[in-house]
């Protein structure tokens, strides 16, 4: 009989190594494959939410502007808190009384409907109309919407804003026909904590019963907002009157710490970045 073939002890032995360096080595690289992968999801959606919360602030600041009349819409500013008449809609007032303001249904531009008591309007006096040194905004309060009006003018759709009008300050019959009207609400910007990371946050000051500052973008770092408020010559300034620009500054983190890169024994830690934008300040007189 023809003698069986087969592998030795030794030979089974390098067999069972060789296979189980090759398994160490594509388990290696399929690890750090999927640590490569996790960090750069994870950067991916970091940058995608400073981005985020940068177009969020810089289209939520470029309505703000300044006049000799109607003053600055910035209430009140520090490094990282910013406060301001937030616009939010543009219509036409086709009706003025002591006690109420009639605008016309359209046009009218905004980012939602007016609300009552939470929202305030911007009302402009031409005053006499053939000069411009008495033109300004009178700031009134809202105190009810009711739709369903018309315009005496013309019969068009009208909204009617209950209001008070102070008319020793501004008599009524300085308001003309299709004046513009501006709604705005006080709003503030600032972080705010939440599920254990830092977030931009925002909330309306005017919103009957308060409202918590409520995340809209981030995580950020704990030092991830800042405000830089810059004159006329884009020097730094702490006068509100004096303010023609604000840069703004998000610096966000990752939702996870992650090893950067494929290295193997590189501690978890956070990925940062940011993004910086300069938001200008509209009707700022030039000195």
């Amino acid at each position: 009989m023809r003698a069986r073939g087969g592998f030795t002890l030794v030979e089974l032995l390098m067999g069972l190594i060789i296979m189980g360096l090759v398994a160490s080595v594509i388990a290696r690289v399929f690890i750090s494959q999927q640590r490569l992968t996790v960090a750069q999801v994870e950067q991916a959606s970091m940058q995608a939410n400073v981005r985020t919360g940068t177009l969020i602030l810089a289209n939520e600041l470029r309505e703000l502007g300044t006049g000799l009349t109607s003053g600055t819409d910035i209430k009140s500013f520090t490094a990282t808190t910013l406060r301001y008449r937030a616009m939010r809609n543009l219509a036409l007032a086709c009706w003025v009384t002591s006690t109420t303001v009639r605008i016309r249904t359209t046009p009218q531009f905004g980012a939602r409907p007016i609300i009552a008591v939470q929202d305030s309007m911007l009302v402009f006096v031409e005053g006499d109309p053939s000069t411009s040194t008495d033109d300004r905004w009178a700031s009134l309060r809202i105190s009810s919407v009711t739709p369903g009006s018309t315009c005496p003018s013309d019969g068009a759709p009208a909204i009617t804003l209950g209001t008070s009008v102070n008319t020793v300050t501004y008599p009524v019959a300085s308001f003309l026909v299709d004046a513009p009207v501006r709604t705005f609400e006080i709003m503030e910007l600032a972080p705010v904590l939440a599920g254990g990371h830092n977030w931009l946050g925002a909330h309306s000051l005017t919103k009957p019963g308060g409202e918590p500052l409520t995340p809209v973008a981030g995580p950020i770092t704990i030092a991830g907002l800042s405000f830089i408020y810059l004159d006329a010559n884009g020097n730094g300034t702490g006068t509100r009157s004096n303010i023609r620009s604000i840069r703004i500054v998000l610096r966000g983190q990752t939702d996870w710490d992650v090893r950067p890169g494929s290295t193997i024994g590189v501690p978890l830690q956070p990925l940062l970045d940011s993004l910086v934008t300069t938001v200008t300040i509209r009707n700022a007189p030039v000195p």
